[in-house]
């Protein structure tokens, strides 16, 4: 902390001495932004590129900014609203004195230049940044925000799958708890607020089942996301105006993210009604929206409704996923220069899935979830001497959630035990015969707020855009929890393990407090320009303060060639789930008498009760840092960028053993009654009992390189290409350990080691794609063709050893004994087995294989767009025969289209 502090005493004094250079060479730029009917255009976004200067148009489409013309020889001005071609103009400072008007245009397939692929671009935010514009959102006909980042490097175009939870990640091969903790540390910021999933707690009991939620048994897709991220399918695409994806380094104002972010802008203003459908397979789409200027000042209001369902086969309803979602958007001035958005949001989404009802097993799962979301974003012009602008945003949203498993369970009666404390006494025994139930009710609750201050000021040449902020979240969840009837209890699986109703009304809350300071700054070496962007953010988080240092740079070159650096530090806190399991309860029978008669029947058990404490649980944590080249010329632009990024601790669940020392009873006979039972003063020692906990230590080392090439259109053949490739290696690596026990037949043999434990679990994942895409663009007939062919040239997989002997071994009473080389003629632990070996190709794609797909787009009239996607059109399934495990596999699913019927009216 006192590091902190002690940048922040440096920084601050610029706010003080910039202000005092700055009013050197002020010049106020004044310009009007219209439409092409010139028309004033109100609530334009209008910012100088490579600053943190903004502002917006008011209701007569004027704007204006003051700079400072010794510094600033030449700007460039972005333009951005709704509905509408966002235009980047270039000023001179010869033009500086002059009005400046910028038309923009109604978006459609009748412009001569259209985006419809993503590009590359350095941002104030990244210089690595992807960016989907509402052009390129549109030709992707998304039915929700996965096949918008479908698109992105080192993913592969896919076929519309939207029966399971779906997650990103972004820059990792690593697969297993790796892959959860990058999706986890991968932020959805949707209008600058964070959609938390800090306080999703729908999973099964830690202790039994380890990172487990309620999924469905018939295909084992599970439909929440509680140690993950947010699941994308809940994610329309229609209502988004753009994208900004980060896989580099996030800026210092964003925390409690490792991996990257996804950042989503919303934009309130005059739009038509504008309809959309979507039909793939028994998947159907539909949404409204419409943008209304309010009269006389009273701002803009935007609206939309989404609905969508779909089926896993349309020829049965056994499976379905259903969601509506729909909001509210107004934006509106307070005063001059004082901007205010108000959103309000709601989403009800069911995964339901049914089995065959004529298979007598009952089966039935769904996970429903309704949210409501409300966000406050304030934005005030100051232009003051120390201070330029200030940003305010304040988000809340309550959701109720319900994960549900039932089956049927047929069988003899069942002893049965339900206290919730350790100790002695008597159980009951429940009919064989009854439908087992999971249920889990939650309510989660999340609140986030991030203020910051503006200012810009001049230290001789160099020009100084800093932000100083701060944040706050909140994560509570006020749902029933884990409901549990005793009379119907689940499976009691292993050791003994059975549930408790675990009520989440009382857990604790989890709070995490940042703060940071950022400055943007340019400055000429060697008579070129150089861009740096530092900043340093401090979290506190479940109680562990961080200091995260970020840095993002560049160095133009050349005119058009431009070398990056970023580097920075991220900690993203455990969630709810991870910090507050619910308790682990060990239910041992002492005595099983069963007569069928329940006025003689005797149960008696022994409970031990264990909570887990996890307060010590540290965030987890990454490392990055990029490098990359920049090359832009007129008619086609290159970027190559190569990072490593190192994440630890991330969280886990470990296998922990509890030796046990277990009372012996024994009855007196009562004829025609229940038995008498009595303590008779010997003990057992029970070491099988074992239990997973939450800890840090999944690491992994991420390295790759990632290629992007675009051109211009072509205009003697209408078209653009783009080609991207992308090259990952994922080290994966597990501080934890395995556990194994020795084979039954050696333990009644009373060999001493009763447990084999393992090394670490670890592996090593890298992949090698390309996609190449063209797009034709036709203004004269509004029509657009594009193709995409994916290449998967190789996805390996191998893990680290060969073959693994255990490392330790621990004996009937839990005694832990180290091996340090392993000796199979050992008469203690030689009977321990080592692990099943693996094959240095394990994993390796045979063949590299391809997959072309296609879409059309044909406007009508401006108002009337009509598309079509087929993946794999070619239908493209090469297939592998392995002949040692005698199984095939086939790559790329069958053909899929799909149509989509676009109207504005």
């Amino acid at each position: 902390m006192k590091q902190l502090y002690k940048y922040v005493l440096i920084i601050l004094p610029w706010l003080y001495v910039g202000p005092i250079s700055a009013q050197q060479g002020v010049i106020i730029i004044n310009g009007t932004i219209v439409d092409e009917q010139s028309k004033p255009l109100d609530f334009v976004t209008v910012k100088l590129l490579n600053t943190d200067r903004l502002t917006y148009t008011n209701d007569k489409g004027k704007f204006s900014f003051a700079i400072n013309s010794s510094v600033l020889k030449q700007i460039t001005i972005s333009a951005t609203i709704v509905g509408k071609v966002s235009s980047d103009t270039t000023i001179n400072l010869n033009d500086y004195q002059k009005s400046i008007t910028i038309r923009l245009k109604t978006l459609n397939l009748s412009l001569n230049e259209v985006q419809v692929s993503a590009v590359r671009k350095s941002t104030g935010l990244s210089n690595s940044s992807i960016l989907f514009d509402r052009q390129a959102i549109e030709q992707v006909q998304a039915f929700s925000l996965v096949d918008v980042l479908n698109n992105l490097p080192g993913k592969t175009y896919a076929a519309l799958d939207l029966q399971g939870a779906k997650n990103l990640t972004l820059r990792s091969d690593a697969t297993g708890n790796s892959s959860l903790n990058n999706a986890l540390g991968t932020a959805i910021i949707i209008d600058g607020l964070v959609q938390s999933n800090n306080a999703n707690m729908q999973n099964k009991n830690i202790g039994k089942y380890g990172l487990e939620t309620i999924n469905d048994r018939a295909n084992g897709r599970s439909y929440d996301v509680t140690f993950g991220g947010v699941d994308l399918r809940e994610i329309p695409a229609d209502n988004i105006e753009n994208i900004e994806i980060i896989s580099g380094v996030a800026p210092a104002q964003y925390g409690d993210l490792t991996d990257g972010a996804v950042i989503i802008n919303r934009q309130a203003g005059k739009t038509d009604f504008q309809f959309n459908t979507r039909f793939n397979g028994g998947s159907t789409n539909v949404s409204l929206s419409k943008g209304f200027k309010l009269n006389g000042k009273l701002g803009s209001l935007n609206a939309n409704l989404n609905y969508l369902n779909s089926n896993d086969d349309p020829r049965d309803l056994l499976k379905k996923y259903k969601r509506v979602s729909g909001g509210l958007m107004w934006t509106g001035y307070f005063t001059k220069g004082v901007k205010n958005t108000i959103s309000f949001d709601f989403s009800e989404k069911l995964d339901d899935a049914k089995e065959d009802p004529d298979d007598g097993k009952d089966l039935m799962t769904y996970s429903k979830n309704r949210r409501f979301a409300f966000s406050e974003r304030l934005s005030a012009e100051i232009n003051g001497k120390f201070l330029r602008r200030i940003n305010l945003s304040i988000g809340a949203d309550i959701s109720s959630t319900e994960s549900y498993t039932q089956w049927w369970l047929s069988g003899s009666p069942k002893p049965t035990a339900d206290k919730d404390t350790t100790g002695v006494y008597e159980g009951f025994y429940t009919d064989g015969n009854f439908n087992a139930i999971d249920q889990i009710v939650g309510k989660p609750i999340n609140v986030n707020a991030n203020l910051s201050f503006l200012n810009q000021f001049n230290t001789g040449k160099i020009k100084h855009f800093l932000s100083i902020g701060g944040s706050f979240s909140l994560s509570s969840n006020k749902g029933q929890g884990v409901l549990f009837d005793s009379k119907r209890p689940r499976w009691a699986g292993r050791n003994s393990q059975n549930e408790r109703p675990y009520n989440f009304e009382l857990i604790p809350s989890l709070i995490n407090t940042g703060a940071y300071i950022e400055d943007k700054f340019s400055f000429k070496l060697f008579s070129k320009v150089f861009d740096v962007s530092a900043g340093l953010r401090y979290d506190n988080q479940n109680g562990f303060g961080t200091l995260q240092p970020r840095i993002n740079s560049s160095y133009a070159i050349a005119k058009d060639l431009k070398v990056n650096m970023a580097y920075g530090i991220a900690t993203k806190a455990p969630t709810m789930a991870y910090r507050y399991p619910s308790p682990t309860y060990f239910d041992i029978p002492l005595l099983n008498y069963f007569t069928g008669n329940a006025k003689t029947d005797l149960f008696l058990v022994y409970t031990q009760k264990y909570t887990p404490d996890n307060r010590d649980l540290k965030p987890s944590k990454s490392t990055q840092f990029e490098l990359g080249l920049n090359w832009n010329k007129k008619n086609f632009s290159t970027s190559i960028f190569g990072y490593f990024k190192n994440n630890t601790d991330g969280f886990y669940a470990q296998q922990t053993y509890y030796p046990m020392v277990i009372p012996i009873y024994d009855i007196t006979p009562n004829p025609g009654g229940k038995p008498e039972y009595f303590d008779t003063g010997n003990t057992r020692i029970n070491v099988k009992l074992d239990a997973n906990v939450i800890k840090n230590g999944v690491t992994s080392e991420n390295y790759g390189v990632e290629w992007f090439i675009s051109t211009k259109k072509i205009k003697a053949i209408q078209s653009s290409f783009s080609f991207n490739s992308s090259f990952s290696l994922s080290n994966y690596h597990n501080v934890g350990f395995t556990v194994r026990p020795a084979n039954e037949d050696d333990i009644l043999a009373e060999k001493k080691a009763w447990y084999a434990i393992y090394e670490s679990t670890g592996n090593r994942n890298w992949s090698l794609t390309s996609r190449l895409n063209s797009d034709t663009h036709i203004p004269k007939f509004g029509f657009v063709v594009s193709l995409y062919a994916d290449m998967i040239w190789q996805q390996y997989l191998k893990n680290f050893d060969a073959f693994k002997y255990p490392m330790a071994y621990l004996d009937k009473n839990g005694n832990y004994y180290k091996i340090e080389n392993f000796d199979a003629a050992n008469p203690d632990y030689g009977h321990l087995l080592p692990l099943p070996s693996t094959k240095e190709g394990e994993g390796k794609l045979p063949f590299p294989y391809a997959n072309l797909s296609l879409r059309l787009s044909k406007e009508i009239k401006k108002r009337i767009r009509l598309s079509i996607n087929a993946y794999n059109f070619l239908n493209i399934q090469p297939n592998y025969y392995n002949t040692v495990t005698k199984k095939r596999t086939t790559y790329n699913n069958p053909t899929s289209v799909g149509a989509e019927l676009s109207i504005k009216f």
